[in-house]
């Protein structure tokens, strides 16, 4: 005789349908998120290859530990329906206005980075200038040495005037 299998209350099912719904939100978003970082990238064919196989890496393992989180790692029919269900749902309410707040933030990320590297420009541009102008302040009395070396080295290098002679 056969061990009687344990059933699973309807209310505990609707749970996990609702958490594999969110579940395919999440991986909508993910993708989303690709999306607006590709835009702003802007990736060469090659690098576009390495980008979606380590997306959709990322992606696998993403969605991976999303199941065994929820319900164990079980694939089912209806747990690849919830799956789908949420990333539509996603799709038709929440993406557009999610990739327009992620555009926005990618642009004033830009904005942020490119006022950072112009102070940071500036601030080594302060910092290295006087201290240039100080090295040829105290170096000039010693350039006049410096054309008589010269001068007195031979030139030369393999081939040319004072340099190895072949024979």
């Amino acid at each position: 005789m056969a061990a009687p299998l344990s059933m699973i209350p309807i209310l505990d099912q609707w749970r996990l349908f609702l958490a594999l719904a969110g579940a395919g939100m999440v991986l909508a978003f993910t993708y989303d998120c690709y999306r607006v970082g590709r835009y702003f990238w802007r990736p060469r064919y090659l690098t576009t290859l390495a980008g979606d196989a380590l997306f959709w890496l990322v992606f696998t393992l993403l969605a991976f530990t999303l199941l065994m989180l929820i319900n164990w790692g079980e694939v089912r029919a209806y747990t690849l329906l919830a799956l789908g269900l949420g990333a539509v749902f996603y799709g038709l309410f929440f993406s557009q206005g999610t990739r327009r707040g992620l555009y926005a933030g990618g642009r004033l990320l830009g904005t942020v980075l490119a006022s950072c590297r112009r102070l940071l420009k500036g601030t080594v541009l302060v910092i290295l200038l006087p201290g240039r102008l100080a090295f040829n302040f105290l170096t000039l009395p010693f350039k006049p040495l410096g054309l008589i070396w010269r001068r007195w080295r031979r030139p030369g290098g393999p081939g040319g005037p004072g340099g190895p002679v072949d024979i």
